[in-house]
């Protein structure tokens, strides 16, 4: 039995919205969720089309307890296929081809996940696919001579960007031209809510701002269009139209001081459209994610704060960094981790990685190496999925960060090369190793695998966790960190959501896209500019005078050590950025957290000396780490 219809009218492949298991525009934790309320057999599965970018799908099933995603990535003739798999001219033949034939799937898809009769298939928020696709024939047929055939069938992507440009105009959250006051008054008449949101035109009828209500406060941001007529907020990813742009903040953070929840009305729209748009934006599958949004958002002021008591004082702070603002259970976060591998033997894996680090003298990786595998999320410098990397006969296990070739900009050194630079330079076994580059349909770094994940988010799952076991990877870190102080680099981001797991009782240092090395003349780094930072792991040397060295990233460990401690717990909660800069002007610090000794507690206070000269070194940490590590297991 075909698990969809053909298009009677158009003929070609068949259309992903026509099958009962397709969900449309979902985020990877909404697949999840849907698939464990349906029962999570083994073959179970559903398809969704990718949050970013436009014409991808992903395919999410379950097997053995456990959900796996497949990136379904359109190519440049038109054609899908998963990493390393064969071309099928759509997602839906895709899928029945796998029906029969594993080719590199888990389990076979054989259980479609149906959506409820009375449950309709997202194109955006607010927007079913079949009002999209109304939108699309009125305007195909509005088009002299148009070749429908083609404007739904391979031209479809093209014709569907076109129509999306003019789609907010229908929107309760489009408010046209109107003035930044006229909008605060708005959207105060309307009831600030958290995450209210409208989008008003500016007066150059060119560009728009973005009003959002965060913590009974009104923030404006500036949506600007590049030449190439994308729009994005700030240095934020760039998208087609309005309506991708408010459909992406509505899924993620993402530098805005909270997610999207509920527009203010625009007065003109009717209140039967406005309950259509509420029931397609909170229909169930999207039940969970408000209330997570909401208990989970942190605040962050995205404006300069500037005070007067001091000379310091008066250096502007600089904005708090995507690190700081992501809502780190978000798939959007990306982790280089796999939490469902359980088969991997942590000392043969790191023996294995330590081989290949002597065997291999180069770090050019040829694409038939590697077999990609399970999608671990995407980001904006593309996307994490798990694999095996094939080193002389022996498939080991590996997370791969890719690029996409069409985000390379020409001349410009990418940002994925400079971490890759960074990272070939170390070789520890606390420190995530780099084991090479590939150049392929896309870029991608090939790094050693961590399969329990972050370390903020495990510890949440796992309270059952000792003092004693914390402050073992806490050691493994000040291990990891002297390394690097010896190695004179600076990491600038160290935090628990760059701690990654092995096992229970091993961890690494990873994501080096921030690290600097440091010169021989200054055993430190100044900043050029302020850039997007993470503001709470940082030292008031680097919010005030923007220069970074060792002693800066101890004050980091330090915070690190307190969210160990507190089980994943977020420092400075619900604290604004200037609340946070008089806080520890007052020589205030985070309080002790319970499941903390005094020695424990002790050494955190040590991190966190103003005067950066009375901080310990990484390598004195070590040593106190280890003392304390010897002394808590003697009880």
């Amino acid at each position: 039995m075909s698990l969809s219809r053909r298009d009677s009218n158009l003929g070609g492949p068949k259309k992903a919205s026509s099958t009962t298991f397709f969900y449309g525009r979902i985020t990877r934790e909404e697949a999840e969720n849907i698939l464990k309320t349906k029962g999570m057999q083994d073959g179970l599965f559903l398809l969704r089309e990718s949050i970013s970018p436009l014409g991808n799908y992903a395919v999410s099933i379950c097997n053995n307890g456990g959900i796996h995603h497949y990136i379904i990535e359109k190519k440049a003739d038109g054609q899908f296929m998963i990493p390393q798999g064969r071309k099928f001219p759509g997602p839906v033949e895709l899928i029945e081809h796998y029906k029969n034939n594993l080719d590199g799937f888990v389990t076979a898809p054989t259980i479609p996940c149906e959506r409820d009769a009375d449950q309709q298939a997202i194109a955006f928020r607010g927007m079913t696919y079949s009002d999209l696709e109304k939108e699309m024939t009125v305007r195909a047929k509005a088009i002299k001579n148009v070749d429908m055939s083609k404007a739904f069938g391979p031209m479809r992507d093209h014709f569907m960007k076109m129509v999306a440009r003019d789609l907010h105009l229908k929107q309760p959250w489009f408010h046209g031209k109107l003035s930044r006051s006229n909008a605060e008054t708005r959207i105060t008449k309307d009831g600030q809510e958290q995450g209210k949101f409208m989008v008003r035109a500016r007066d150059d009828k060119k560009t728009f701002a973005l009003t959002l209500c965060h913590e009974n406060s009104i923030k404006h941001y500036f949506i600007n269009i590049n030449s190439e007529e994308k729009l994005s907020i700030e240095d934020g990813p760039k998208f087609e139209c309005l309506i991708m742009l408010i459909d992406h903040y509505h899924n993620k953070q993402d530098g805005l001081a909270c997610k999207l929840t509920v527009p203010c009305k625009n007065p003109s729209f009717s209140k039967e459209d406005m309950i259509k748009y509420l029931r397609t934006c909170n229909e169930a599958l999207f039940a969970n994610r408000s209330r997570q949004s909401m208990s989970r958002d942190v605040p962050v002021p995205p404006e300069r704060v500037f005070r007067t008591a001091s000379i310091r004082s008066q250096i502007p702070v600089p904005p708090i960094p995507s690190a700081d603002v992501i809502d780190t259970d978000d798939p959007a976060g990306v982790d280089e981790a796999a939490p469902d591998i359980k088969d991997v033997n942590s000392k043969n894996l790191e023996s294995e990685y330590m081989q290949v680090r002597r065997r291999e003298k180069r770090f050019e990786l040829e694409p038939h190496r590697l077999t990609l595998q399970d999608d671990l999320g995407s980001g904006q410098f593309g996307s994490v999925v798990k694999g095996l990397c094939r080193m002389d006969s022996i498939d080991i296990p590996v997370a791969i960060k890719t690029l996409k070739n069409e985000e390379l900009v020409p001349g410009v050194e990418p940002e994925l090369f400079k971490e890759a630079k960074v990272m070939q330079e170390f070789d520890h076994k606390n420190i995530v190793r780099l084991i090479g580059i590939c150049k392929s349909d896309s870029i991608m770094l090939v790094l050693e695998l961590a399969p329990l994940g972050p370390l903020h988010k495990f510890l949440p799952r796992n309270k059952d966790m000792k003092e004693v076991e914390i402050i073992r990877l806490m050691l493994q870190v000040a291990k990891g960190m002297a390394y690097l102080e010896n190695k004179k680099f600076v990491h600038r981001d160290l935090a628990a959501r760059n701690v990654l797991l092995v096992d229970r009782a091993f961890a690494k240092i990873s994501d080096f896209g921030m690290s600097k090395a440091l010169s021989r003349e200054n055993n430190y780094y100044e900043a050029e500019t302020a850039g997007k930072w993470p503001l709470k792991w940082y030292a008031m040397e680097c919010i005030f005078f923007w220069k970074f060295d060792s002693k800066s990233d101890v004050w980091s460990y330090g915070v690190t050590m307190w969210e160990a401690l507190t089980y994943g717990g977020k420092p400075y909660y619900k604290m604004k950025c200037q609340d946070i800069v008089e806080f520890l002007q007052a020589g205030n610090r985070l309080k002790r957290p319970d499941a903390c000794c005094d020695a424990a507690y002790n050494i955190m206070m040590s991190c966190w000396k103003e005067n950066k000269h009375e901080r310990p070194t990484f390598s004195e940490l070590a040593t106190k780490m280890e003392l304390l590590h010897q002394n808590l297991l003697l009880g």
